[in-house]
C-alpha cells in the first residue's frame, strides 16, 4: 500500500508520525508504486489524492474538505474512522468510528509511559499555525511553561510529551498523544482555527470531555487573523462545544462546498490575511502593536499559568485499552489482506 496523508510545508508532528509509525508496526508492506492509498492519522477524508484505484481509510477524520464525490464507492474501504462524528457526518455505521491511530503508538516498548515521579516539566503545544505569529515563546517563558513547536521533528516532540508532567494542548494530537502514553492533558484554543468537530471526534471515541478554554492571543496580528476568520466563514471553534452544534456546523459548512461559494470565501480569506500584514509594515502600526502586543504577551503569561496549575484529563485505562486492541486487530486485518 502507499501512505496517504498530509504534508504541511513546515512539518507537523501530528502528520508526520505517519512516516514512520506505519512502518514499525507493518515493516516492508509499503510501496510508493502501489495502486492502493492507506489513508491514516489526520483530518483528512476528503483532501486532494494521488490516482489510485482503492483507497483503505484507517482511523482518518473529516472536518476540513468536501465529501468525496465518489464516497461510498467501492474505490473506498473504510477499516475504521477517527471517531462518531466523522461516522455520522460521512452515514458511516457507528461501529466504524474506533479512534485515532496514533493510540498505536502505546504498542511500541520504547514509549512506555514514564512513572509520575520521574516526569519533568509543564509543556505547551500550539497548533501548527498558532507559530506563524510571534509572541508565543515570550508568553511561555514568563510563565515559567516549556513551550515545544509542534514542526520539529515527530520523535522528539512526542518524547518531549512522553517526558511532561502535564501537557497544556492547543494542538489536538499534543492531547491525543499525551492521553495514549498517560500523561495528563488540558485543552485550549489559540484562535478561531481550532477544530471543535474534531476535538469532540476524538474525545469522544474516549469517553472524555471536551471543555477548552480559549487562550488569549499574543500579537495583535494573531488577534486580527483570528477575526479574519470569522469573517471569512473559516471559524472551526465553537462554543457551546457539544457534538450537535459541531454536527450542525459542519453539515452547514458543507452547502458552502460549491465552486462558486468556495472561490468567493478563498479570496475573501487571502484578502484579509494579507491586508494586516501590509498595513503593520508602516511605522505608525508598528508602534502601536509593540506596546498592544506586549500587554498581550502578559495576558497570555498568565492563562499559561493558570492552566499550568490545573488538574489534566486522562482517559480511562480500560477504555483506552479497548480502543487500542480495537484499532490493532483492524489494522491486522487491513495488512493481511480484509479490505482488499
Amino acid at each position: 500500500m502507499r501512505l496517504f496523508y498530509y504534508h504541511s510545508k513546515h512539518g507537523n508532528f501530528g502528520d508526520d508520525l505517519n512516516g514512520w509509525l506505519w512502518e514499525r508496526l507493518a515493516p516492508g508492506r509499503w510501496d510508493d508504486r502501489s495502486d492502493t492509498l492507506f489513508s491514516g492519522i489526520g483530518t483528512i477524508i476528503g483532501n486532494p489524492q494521488p490516482p489510485a484505484s482503492r483507497t483503505v481509510v484507517f482511523s482518518s477524520g473529516f472536518g476540513y474538505s468536501k465529501i468525496p464525490a465518489d464516497w461510498g464507492s467501492d474505490r473506498w474501504k473504510v477499516a475504521a474512522v477517527r471517531g462518531p462524528l466523522t461516522a455520522k457526518v460521512l452515514g458511516l455505521p457507528a461501529d466504524a468510528a474506533v479512534a485515532d491511530g496514533a493510540l498505536l503508538l502505546s504498542t511500541l516498548q520504547e514509549l512506555k509511559p514514564i512513572p509520575e515521579p520521574k516526569r519533568g516539566n509543564v509543556i505547551f503545544i500550539p497548533h501548527h499555525t498558532a507559530l506563524d505569529f510571534a509572541g508565543w515563546e515570550e508568553a511561555c517563558d514568563l510563565s515559567g511553561v516549556d513551550m515545544v513547536d509542534p514542526r520539529g521533528d515527530s520523535h522528539q516532540v512526542i518524547g518531549r510529551i512522553r517526558e511532561a508532567k502535564l501537557v497544556i494542548a492547543d494542538s489536538m494530537h499534543a492531547a491525543i498523544i499525551a492521553d495514549t502514553l498517560r500523561v495528563p492533558w488540558i485543552p485550549v484554543a489559540s484562535s478561531n482555527q481550532i477544530s471543535t468537530f474534531k476535538w469532540l471526534d476524538w474525545s469522544m471515541s474516549l469517553q472524555v470531555p471536551y471543555e477548552p478554554q480559549r487562550l488569549p492571543i499574543p500579537s495583535a496580528r494573531g488577534a486580527f487573523d483570528s477575526w479574519a476568520q470569522k469573517v471569512s466563514r473559516s471559524v472551526n471553534y465553537l462554543e457551546p462545544p457539544t457534538p450537535e452544534f459541531a454536527t450542525a456546523h459542519q453539515n452547514k459548512a458543507l452547502s458552502f462546498t460549491d465552486d462558486a461559494t468556495a472561490r468567493k470565501l478563498a479570496w475573501r480569506k487571502r484578502y484579509l490575511h494579507k491586508m494586516p500584514a501590509r498595513a503593520m509594515k508602516h511605522s505608525i502600526f508598528t508602534k502601536y502593536s509593540s506596546a498592544s502586543d506586549a500587554r498581550r504577551v502578559n495576558k497570555t503569561a498568565e492563562a499559561l499559568s493558570k492552566h499550568a496549575a490545573r488538574k489534566g484529563y486522562l482517559s480511562d485505562e480500560s477504555v483506552l485499552k479497548a480502543r487500542v486492541d480495537e484499532l490493532l486487530s483492524r489494522f491486522n486485518n487491513v495488512i493481511n489482506g480484509a479490505f482488499k
